[in-house]
């Protein structure tokens, strides 16, 4: 598969293990990661099946390294954001776009070369930082050794439901968008996997695949099933076929690892060979997520 023309060449010689780049190519690392993002996200966005995606008010407009997603009828902010833009009239366009939506919750999310007044212009514009998401990214190193009590397997087609059924019961999210996650299983380009208990599917990841280039997303466990090393096997799968496929370059994000807010998905992020790009700011409506 040819690589999307929103994804910029990675700082990386082709086919070279190790560390995907070095300080001195920080730049152009973070603009990889950021495209890297746009595309797969915008991609999982078009997977949903038009009916529900009208119902749910989704769209996704994208640019060479930097989309906007909405979700005027869903009120989660992940579904709701707007990352990778640079100047602050496109923040404006943005901004005006989640508001005319009508969600209750929206992210802008500017990455570390957006223009440098973006926080004068923020506050100015009546958003405030609510918290940080972690950039991570890996490049040819061998997937790590992990250990877990479910069995992981690829999904695809034949499994779509149990892809599904993991993914909603992790994510706790309506069963209504059980047709989107199975429409992904189906769809060009992406990888969908399960972690089993038995013939119980607990666990769900997915992986986006353009050139030489994977996105890392959709990685959830159901609340019984959670610290049975399941999200660190499906990493390691995944891993282990996106070099299989290619891939020099892989990538994915997460909130940020606090005391205040522990989060485990960043360890596992770490512990598979990811490492830190750089963190980005979450602007919102306000300080807090508004109550369900």
């Amino acid at each position: 598969m040819a690589r999307s023309p929103n994804i910029p060449n990675p700082p990386l010689a082709p086919a070279t293990p190790g560390p995907v780049a070095a300080s001195s190519d920080a730049g152009d690392t973070a603009h990889l990661v950021e495209a890297i993002e746009a595309v797969g996200w915008s991609d999982l966005v078009r997977a949903c099946p038009a009916e529900l995606a009208a119902g749910l008010g989704m769209s996704a407009i994208e640019e060479p390294g930097a989309a906007s997603l909405i979700a005027g009828r869903m009120p989660v902010a992940l579904f709701n954001r707007s990352f990778g833009w640079v100047s602050l009239q496109s923040w404006a366009t943005a901004l005006q776009r989640h508001r005319a939506s009508g969600a209750a919750d929206f992210f802008l999310q500017p990455p570390p070369y957006a223009d440098a007044t973006f926080a004068d212009w923020a506050g100015k514009a009546g958003v405030v930082r609510r918290s940080r998401w972690a950039k991570v990214i890996r490049g040819r190193e061998k997937p790590p050794q992990a250990a877990t009590s479910l069995r992981i397997t690829e999904a695809g087609p034949a499994h779509a439901q149990a892809f599904a059924a993991a993914a909603i019961g992790g994510f706790e999210m309506p069963a209504m968008l059980a047709p989107w996650l199975v429409a992904l299983a189906h769809r060009p380009g992406w990888r969908t996997y399960v972690g089993w208990d038995g013939a119980t599917p607990v666990s769900a990841a997915a992986l986006h695949i353009v050139g030489d280039t994977a996105w890392f997303g959709l990685g959830a466990t159901l609340p019984s099933h959670r610290g049975r090393g399941g999200q660190s096997a499906l990493f390691a799968r995944r891993i282990a076929d996106a070099l299989d496929a290619g891939c020099r370059v892989m990538a994915t994000e997460t909130g940020e690892d606090t005391p205040q807010a522990p989060n485990p998905s960043y360890r596992n992020m770490i512990r598979a060979g990811f490492r830190l790009v750089h963190f980005r700011d979450n602007w919102a409506p306000t300080a807090q997520p508004p109550r369900p």
